[in-house]
């Protein structure tokens, strides 16, 4: 499945009528899913953690708690639908001599965990980075069932300091992939890789403040996972009290998440520069101070979910909290597949693809409608002429709200004309939202997750590869 999806205009030769928009993914009324008043996690959660989701369905959760008698401690919850959560009570690590839901208490900072689903040895299913001690650097873990942890290497695994929210992903090739800071106080993104998860490389700088940027702009960390050919991110970003004249700012600064995005896995672009993608709440509610991504969105059948932990106070004004409760809790905003960034046409808005090579000649389109609306496309040739059957003016219009439109055709002849070729996509809409253009079967898109896009240097070589 080839797919164009709208993060930048890499794949456009032209656009017109088109604004482009970020697509904040929407909250749940049930927000927060988890509430911080559990006396064992004194009165705090934060999102350095993870949400998975098993074969057998099974939703778990891990995040960080300041348990009283505890430098910090990582909390466990569970979730048969991701929405009503169980923290179940565990022999791991006791509170005033009762079980709780905590099950890793060596000081764990900035964790993430992945459950790897290519992973056949017994007990190391789940996959962890840490900050843990002795050490507090980074240290990597291993565990059958995501609650009882032994280590999985020779720790610390770097010496890099994790005072970060971490993202751990599998690429493509099965190499692991960690994000983290540089350095201690290094408000930046680097990345290591790994193939055995013991041994990692040196980390290398691969997003940092931009020109457009404020002076109090500063990067917490940023989650992670692969999607088709990208790596989609959500970056935590860090607004500094401009009065805290303290070299770390350390108090009062504000967190929220923005989309992030690369093809190679070191050029990260921001889809939108110093928008959220997930907007604090309202002023004084329980995400109005600091929003925390999880160290990665989980990728539903038909839905994509950002859980994130969010609390009243700003940054480290919460020790000694007299505030209204709950002082913070854990939510979740979702979106439907490849809804991200959207070009919005109110009128009349046209676009023309740059030519690519098509194997499948089946075309879909994910849009939203409005009444009134429509959505055509047309098949052209490399040199931009429209192929006989398959024009703009041939195509039956699209309406509605769906993921996956199929594009139809009056009279349509033979497809087969379209496939083994290069070919360009010509779009015409009118008071609708389109999110992205995809070729394939049916089938295919239904693992919207997985998809190639087009290499256009590569073209001719590809073309005689399959000749």
């Amino acid at each position: 499945m080839i797919k164009f999806l709208f993060l930048d205009f890499r794949a456009v030769e032209t656009v017109d009528g088109f604004e482009r928009r970020l697509e904040a993914p929407r909250k749940r009324r049930e927000n927060p899913l988890l509430q911080s008043d559990d006396p064992a996690e004194g009165n705090s959660m934060s999102m350095y953690g993870s949400v998975v989701q098993r074969e057998d369905g099974l939703f778990q959760m891990w995040y960080t708690v300041n348990h009283p008698t505890l430098y910090g401690a990582m909390a466990y919850a569970q979730s048969e639908d991701g929405l009503h959560w169980q923290r179940p009570a565990l022999d791991v690590v006791k509170y005033k001599g009762r079980r709780t839901h905590l099950v890793f208490a060596k000081s764990p900072h900035g964790t993430t965990i992945l459950y790897d689903r290519a992973e056949s040895r017994s007990g190391w299913k789940y996959k962890m980075l840490t900050g843990a001690a002795p050490s507090h650097r980074i240290c990597a873990f291993r565990s059958a069932d995501g609650i009882h942890w032994v280590d999985a290497a020779e720790n610390p695994v770097t010496g890099s300091n994790p005072d970060c929210p971490m993202s751990l992903h599998r690429a493509a090739d099965g190499h692991y992939v960690a994000y983290h800071r540089p350095g201690f106080g290094d408000r930046r993104v680097a990345r290591s890789e790994s193939w055995d998860f013991a041994h990692w490389s040196q980390p290398h700088i691969v997003i940092d403040q931009e020109a457009g940027d404020g002076p109090q702009t500063q990067f917490y960390g940023m989650g992670s996972i692969p999607y088709g050919p990208y790596e989609l991110g959500t970056l935590w970003i860090y607004r500094t009290d401009p009065a805290n004249m303290d070299f770390y700012k350390m108090r009062g600064g504000q967190q929220h998440a923005e989309l992030a995005y690369c093809r190679s896995g070191y050029a990260w672009h921001r889809a939108a520069l110093g928008e959220p993608f997930i907007p604090h709440g309202r002023a004084g509610s329980w995400d109005g101070g600091c929003l925390q991504a999880a160290s990665s969105p989980l990728l539903l059948e038909d839905e994509i979910r950002f859980y994130y932990a969010g609390q009243r106070p700003l940054h480290s004004e919460s020790k000694d909290w007299k505030g209204k409760e709950p002082r913070c809790g854990i939510g979740l905003a979702s979106c439907k597949p490849d809804r991200f960034v959207s070009l919005t046409a109110a009128r009349r808005g046209k676009l023309l693809t740059r030519p690519f090579w098509t194997q499948t000649p089946l075309f879909f389109i994910n849009a939203d409608v409005a009444k009134g609306g429509q959505v055509r496309m047309g098949v052209l040739d490399s040199d931009g002429k429209a192929i006989q059957g398959f024009g703009i003016a041939d195509c039956l219009p699209v309406t509605g709200d769906s993921i996956q439109h199929a594009v139809v055709w009056r009279g349509q002849g033979d497809a087969s004309v379209l496939a083994n070729r290069q070919i360009r996509l010509q779009v015409e809409a009118r008071n609708a939202r389109l999110y992205s253009l995809f070729s394939g079967t049916a089938e295919e898109s239904r693992r919207y997750w997985e998809f190639r896009i087009p290499y256009f240097l590569a073209m001719d070589l590809e073309r005689r590869g399959r000749e």
